[in-house]
């Protein structure tokens, strides 16, 4: 070999040595909410803001859609469901401006900071309800589902506001429970922005982000 040809070898393999190695997506960047943003799927509309919930700081998603509202309150990484309201309707003896149920949980059900493609873990949790109504409290546990599954990082086509659009690394888990299966797909600043819902093989819904209102 030539001395060029062998500098030029060696230039070049220095130079992939000294390139940076492109780092995966963090799982738990999936799951971050942004404060002020506000989005809509075909059931429901989302808006996140910064609250204070059960005596500490929170991030909350309040959902409207159908006639009825609810208030989820996280941590603020998003992974952890510090607890939830159920606004009043009517045939709860209620308004849409107060909560009739409280939902606390301690432990909370929560997402692991970190997760490979394949990998299998439990989102459990327990807590107490307070019904304002009839002002009685009771212990729960976590009715969500609970068995999940990493799928792995996937770009999400769809469509926002009639135009075409990707997002970029969203996360996509799998969760059974006996005969029914979810797949959800967790996008950066928003949540869940898309869901399927199965009994075995058979699609029962879905319900994806259509526009983003902030």
């Amino acid at each position: 070999m030539s001395s060029l040809l062998l500098r030029s070898t060696l230039a070049l393999g220095l130079a992939g040595l000294s390139l940076p190695a492109i780092a995966a997506p963090e799982f738990a960047a999936c799951f971050t909410l942004t404060p002020g943003l506000s989005w809509s799927s075909s059931d429901e509309t989302l808006t996140i803001e910064k609250a204070t919930f059960a005596g500490q700081e929170a991030i909350k998603v309040s959902s409207a859609g159908g006639g009825v509202g609810t208030a989820s309150y996280y941590d603020a990484s998003g992974r952890q469901l510090l607890g939830q309201e159920r606004l009043g309707i009517s045939a709860w003896g209620g308004d849409a401006s107060r909560p009739v149920m409280t939902d606390i949980f301690k432990p909370a059900p929560t997402f692991p900071q970190s997760a490979k493609p394949g990998d299998r873990f439990e989102v459990n949790g327990k807590g107490e309800r307070t019904n304002h109504v009839d002002e009685t409290v009771e212990p729960i546990d976590y009715d969500g589902f609970s068995d999940y599954t990493f799928v792995g990082v996937e770009d999400l086509e769809t469509e926002v506001g009639d135009q075409p659009r990707t997002f970029k690394d969203t996360c996509h888990v799998t969760a059974t429970f006996e005969d029914n299966r979810i797949e959800a797909w967790y996008a950066a600043g928003f949540g869940r922005i898309k869901f399927e819902r199965y009994m075995g093989s058979e699609l029962l819904m879905r319900d994806e982000i259509e526009s983003i209102e902030q």
